[in-house]
């Protein structure tokens, strides 16, 4: 009869992966890995974590961990400005932002962009591409208006050189004088083109030219011209105003008044045409 063992085992040792969590035990399982071995278990997680690494394809300090609330204004902050932001709006630089002349967009324009590219967060090199497009983009439309601008110019310059027909030149330099007499410069008769027309504005300061280039006797001088009534009435009513600078000014500037006024006078001269 065999002898009984002089040292029995009551208590065999416990697996080794006793007291890892049952959540992670479940997961190991899950995965069909072997759990006899720790050695299997590990060379399986290993795998696992570098293949998952490769789908990052990036070390763990470029991963941007994004804000659980919404309304976490400090995270999110700190999330764009990882992205490229800058922390302040007056920190975007668009000092190589220019127009195709060279000169530089207005500042009025730059600051609108700049506080669209901080309310949406824009990287800064980013924001310097857009306002570099809105740029380019007001030089097209700018180019586009003096085109046309120049084909309607060109077609009223045509036009009245057909209705002045010979007298052209003449009655050209004759405007050229009535602008003068008022005191217009060639950048404020540019001006009053675009709103009025060239054939219009050529037409007025003719008008004005021939009134103050004939002689005209002075009736009444500092009356109001509300009673003028006759053609030298008118001339020598429209003398007193041209030789003041001011009323000259206000009548390219749009004045009600003053422009009812020289409208009157030269409608009235104009009869005498």
């Amino acid at each position: 009869m065999p002898e009984p063992n002089p040292n029995p085992n009551p208590n065999p040792a416990p697996p080794w992966h006793a007291g890892v969590d049952a959540d992670i035990l479940g997961h190991w399982q899950n995965k069909g890995y072997s759990l006899d071995d720790p050695k299997t278990v590990a060379i399986e997680v290993t795998k696992q974590a570098r293949e998952l690494q490769k789908h990052f394809g990036v070390p763990a300090d470029r991963i941007v961990k994004l804000p659980d609330k919404a309304d976490d204004e400090a995270g999110w902050s700190a999330v764009w400005q990882r992205l490229g932001a800058p922390k302040e709006p007056k920190d975007y630089d668009f000092s190589a932002v220019k127009h195709a002349d060279g000169n530089v967009p207005d500042a009025g324009l730059i600051d609108a962009i700049r506080g669209a590219a901080a309310a949406v967060h824009a990287p800064k090199d980013r924001a310097a591409d857009l306002a570099t497009a809105v740029v380019k983009h007001l030089d097209g439309v700018k180019a586009e208006q003096a085109a046309t601008a120049k084909v309607a110019l060109d077609a009223e310059r045509a036009d009245l050189a057909k209705n002045w027909g010979t007298k052209f030149e003449y009655n050209k330099l004759t405007a050229m004088q009535g602008a003068q007499r008022l005191g217009v410069t060639g950048e404020e008769v540019g001006k009053i083109e675009n709103v009025v027309g060239y054939s219009k504005v050529m037409e007025m300061f003719r008008r004005i030219g021939a009134a103050t280039s004939e002689d005209t006797f002075v009736e009444g001088k500092g009356a109001p011209n509300n009673n003028v009534a006759t053609v030298e009435g008118a001339k020598s009513r429209l003398n007193e105003l041209m030789a003041d600078v001011a009323w000259g000014k206000r009548v390219t500037q749009g004045d009600t008044a003053a422009v009812r006024e020289f409208n009157s006078l030269t409608q009235l001269i104009s009869t005498a045409a």
